[in-house]
């Protein structure tokens, strides 16, 4: 670590240490529990942290008050509707005075929500991500490179992006040129750096890179971390390419925050059982699914109090299975596959894997893509291509059948360009039928 790095770490520990020293407590914490899941006393402070959630929450949240918090099956599974057509029941009485941090989201639909954090729940969170980045390769006070929408968030100020050492880029203006200035910004400082963003963002990135015929880009870059939209293995690939660095994932989302990540050069994603409880639960039922089997995520909050979320299906799906980690087996997610509304069915109505997308990166024309199911059995791909034309229309059309189902219509659409979401993020499938 540099010098000025070294003094930002110093400033950010000594302003969390004025303030109580909470971001540090809960660091050591999580730090603990994440790295010794096989101790008694690990398994009994998250049986405790569990236990008092659910019982603050039966006993000072009006939409609880009548669930019996002796077990987590008691409790009914919500969504993010349930929460939004009921947020005051949801807010604990005991914090409704208190000082608390509002968090929002528009999701995938582009539709507003917002969840209210209490100030603990905030310095975990922010120990969480300290946590879980150090594992990706960043330490606090290296440069951060932040790919996002910034137009739907409250941009840093010049000031505070100086003392955090952060550079925003926004994934709307992600054009050839900003990509230019951003490669030519992190060739010629000799700082450590990181970068996190939109999985697409880093794409984009490395596509133009691909474009340009370039060289591998001496930037110290030691950590990337790609959110909100899934990793392919071809990004992952090309930045190790290009910038000499393993790619990770993160799963989170911003009404509840670091839930799991991938550790370096893996597949599978490390959960963050010190602040969340995972369920993995059928489409069909609220029961839990066995080791191995896809189905819907589900978590529990363990450090909002101000308004308990228990037993939040986060409209994501995935699979939950045992690995073995530094000798020991430990649970984690083999796999995410997107949220419900982004997942396609074949004709015969079974789940595909958005695995299906990779098959159409060997069409090299294709530059951007979007497969859309409208029925049951009629399916849209956008796409857009490098040319006027594309030659291969018969056979792409033939492949895809071959997967959807030989009885599914499918029409290729030709775009300029697949828009973004108002948040900033890229729909690769988009399913328009109740799943």
């Amino acid at each position: 670590m540099r010098f000025n790095e070294r003094i930002r770490n110093i400033i950010f520990w000594f302003v969390d240490f004025i303030n109580g020293g909470s971001v540090r407590k809960h660091y050591n914490d999580v730090k603990s529990l994440i790295e010794y899941p096989e101790k008694e006393s690990t398994v009994d402070k998250q049986k405790l942290y569990l236990d008092l959630i659910l019982k603050h929450a039966s006993k000072t949240s009006p939409f609880y008050k009548t669930i019996n918090p002796a077990d987590l099956q008691n409790f009914l599974v919500i969504n993010k509707e349930i929460v939004k057509s009921a947020q005051d029941k949801f807010q604990s009485v005991e914090y409704v005075k208190r000082k608390k941090v509002a968090v929002y989201t528009s999701g995938s639909t582009g539709a507003s929500f917002t969840v209210y954090q209490d100030l603990n729940k905030k310095a975990r969170n922010t120990a969480d991500i300290v946590y879980f980045s150090e594992l990706a390769g960043f330490e606090v006070g290296y440069r951060l490179f932040y790919l996002r929408f910034w137009n739907m968030f409250k941009e840093k100020s010049m000031l505070m992006s100086l003392i955090q050492n952060v550079v925003s880029v926004n994934v709307f203006d992600l054009s050839p040129l900003t990509i230019k200035k951003m490669i030519n910004i992190i060739s010629k400082s000799k700082s450590n750096k990181g970068m996190i963003g939109y999985a697409s963002s880093f794409n984009k990135i490395c596509k133009y890179l691909d474009v340009i015929e370039s060289e591998n880009i001496e930037g110290n870059v030691k950590s990337v971390i790609g959110i909100s939209e899934r990793l392919e293995p071809y990004t992952k690939l090309a930045m190790k390419k290009y910038f000499n660095v393993d790619m990770v994932s993160r799963y989170s989302n911003a009404e509840n925050g670091m839930i799991a990540q991938q550790p370096l050069s893996k597949e599978y994603f490390k959960i963050n059982w010190a602040s969340y409880y995972v369920e993995i639960l059928n489409f069909d039922n609220d029961n839990t699914t066995e080791n191995g089997v896809l189905g819907r995520i589900v978590i529990t909050d363990l450090f909002n109090y101000n308004e308990p979320m228990i037993r939040y299906d986060t409209g994501d799906i995935g699979i939950m299975d045992s690995v073995i980690e530094d000798d020991k087996e430990v649970l984690v997610l083999t796999k995410i596959e997107g949220r419900k509304m982004d997942m396609i069915k074949n004709t015969a109505g079974e789940i595909l894997s958005t695995s299906i997308l990779l098959l159409i990166n060997k069409y090299e024309e294709i530059e951007q893509r979007q497969i859309i199911q409208k029925t049951k059995n009629e399916y849209v791909f956008k796409l857009k291509i490098d040319n006027q034309y594309f030659t291969k229309e018969k056979e792409f059309i033939r492949e895809f059948k071959g997967y959807l189902g030989q009885d599914a219509i499918i029409k290729l659409l030709y775009v300029e360009e697949i828009p973004l979401l108002v948040s900033g993020k890229q729909r690769a499938i988009v399913n328009e039928v109740d799943i």
